[in-house]
């Protein structure tokens, strides 16, 4: 528990989001401190500088006694600053010391050199140990003498030291809650994927291809992933369930020709001293066993051409020559049925095609035309070009597809119900699909125009 508790996302997003806000606190509250810091001190420096012009003005006007006088005010606020008068070689001529000072400091406050009549104020801020800080404003005066107004800035200390104190069990008490806080939001936004998670244990430990991942209320790139997902197992599932019709239809389909298969070899393998029915037999198993690999080789190019690995040997031909071959070849077939076969080619269709697989494609639309299509009736094969397409279409006057049934006849081994007493394992359509999707076209089938089917091939020029 503890091993999976560490290796939680969740844990790991909430402790990497309480360290970034631990950081950008500190960082706020450093800056927000400094700029306090800084006011306050700026504020201490303003007050001595305005002192200090007021202070000599009034020395203008009545000199060491006004400046005394003013000074002597028992007002706490005046009374705090800092006054000393100095003539030129810095020798003292008046001092006020406020009560909170130590003289020891005062001594550390290097008197100023006035070489020269000066008028305007400097401001130092003169640290005299790791406690008190000092403001100190100096102005030259007009007889040559000089003045300095000074004022502690323990203030700046005495107000921003509530705030050190108390910014660290804030900020502690902050972190903590933005863990809790973030790891509880981290659990429950990454809920999906632990719904993920489980539904892929689930299906690997039973094996059960119907899970899917619930619904968690998730949006955005999480409720994608998991719509994503079932989509994905979706597809899988119905992948797997085709595949197990397919094996289920193929092992009954070849069912019977192997046992016919296995009954004629015995049979030529009884000795009736009649070499003619011995060969008679042979032929038969050459016919089942050549009908087998038929079979095969079928499955084997509907994979290559489902893969994109088929080969084709591609040239510009005349489609027409194709559908011309393919009426010659059942003209036979056609004639014991009594069925009409028409070809419907005004013009010259050109595409660029492997005249072998295509053909192969055409002759089991028409083979399949002429198969469902009762006697007397008729078949249309025709061609005719669109701007960039090829068409090809073969049509019949049967029973038709019905609309249920029409994406399905093109899967491996589907048998239809009208289909199940003609002869035939259900590879026809899908070795026709197979291959013009491999020409880059499409195959698809609607209702006749007179009745029945038509198939419809549609290739790129």
């Amino acid at each position: 528990m503890f091993d999976r508790l560490r290796q939680s996302l969740a844990l790991r997003l909430a402790a990497q989001y309480a360290f970034v806000f631990a950081l950008a606190t500190a960082l706020l509250f450093g800056a927000l401190y400094w700029v306090l810091g800084e006011t306050l001190v700026q504020r201490e420096r303003v007050n001595v500088e305005r002192r200090a012009e007021i202070l000599a003005t009034v020395y203008e006007l009545r000199g060491v006694a006004g400046v005394a006088s003013l000074s002597s005010d028992p007002s706490p606020e005046l009374r705090a600053f800092f006054v000393r008068l100095v003539n030129a070689r810095g020798e003292l001529l008046w001092s006020l010391v406020p009560p909170d000072w130590v003289e020891t400091q005062v001594q550390l406050i290097p008197l100023p050199l006035f070489g020269e009549l000066r008028r305007e104020v400097r401001t130092e801020r003169i640290p005299q140990n790791a406690l008190r800080d000092y403001a100190i404003a100096t102005r030259s005066l007009a007889d040559g003498n000089g003045l300095q107004v000074g004022r502690l800035t323990d203030s700046r200390a005495v107000l921003l030291q509530p705030v050190r104190r108390a910014f660290l069990p804030a900020g502690v008490l902050a972190l903590l809650l933005s863990l809790g806080l973030g790891t509880l939001l981290a659990w429950r936004a990454t809920r999906p994927l632990r719904l993920v998670s489980d539904t892929a244990r689930r299906i690997i430990e039973t094996g059960d291809l119907a899970a899917r991942v619930p619904d968690a209320g998730a949006r955005g790139e999480l409720a994608v992933l998991v719509r994503q997902l079932n989509t994905l197992l979706d597809k899988n599932a119905a992948h797997v369930r085709v595949l197990r019709e397919t094996l289920d239809n193929l092992a009954h389909d070849l069912r019977t020709p192997l046992t016919r298969l296995r009954g004629t070899a015995e049979l030529a393998l009884q000795d009736t001293g009649d070499p003619a029915e011995a060969k008679a037999a042979l032929s038969d198993c050459i016919e089942e066993s050549d009908r087998l690999l038929h079979v095969l080789e079928a499955l084997l190019d509907i994979t290559a051409a489902e893969a994109g690995a088929l080969k084709l040997d591609r040239d510009r031909r005349d489609l027409r020559t194709l559908t011309e071959r393919a009426v010659d070849l059942y003209r036979e077939v056609a004639e014991e049925k009594r069925i009409t076969v028409t070809l419907d080619q005004p013009a010259p269709v050109e595409a660029a095609v492997d005249a072998i697989r295509l053909g192969q494609a055409v002759n089991n639309l028409v083979d399949n035309a002429l198969k469902y299509t009762p006697a007397g009736g008729r078949v249309t094969v025709a061609a005719h070009q669109e701007p960039g397409a090829a068409i090809i279409t073969v049509s019949d006057s049967g029973p038709g597809v019905p609309v249920a049934e029409r994406d399905a006849i093109f899967r491996r081994l589907y048998r239809g119900d009208a289909s199940r007493s003609q002869r035939g394992l259900g590879l026809g359509l899908s070795l026709v699909k197979a291959i013009v999707e491999s020409h880059g076209g499409t195959v698809a089938v609607d209702d006749a125009p007179g009745g029945g089917a038509r198939f419809t091939v549609r290739l790129p020029r």
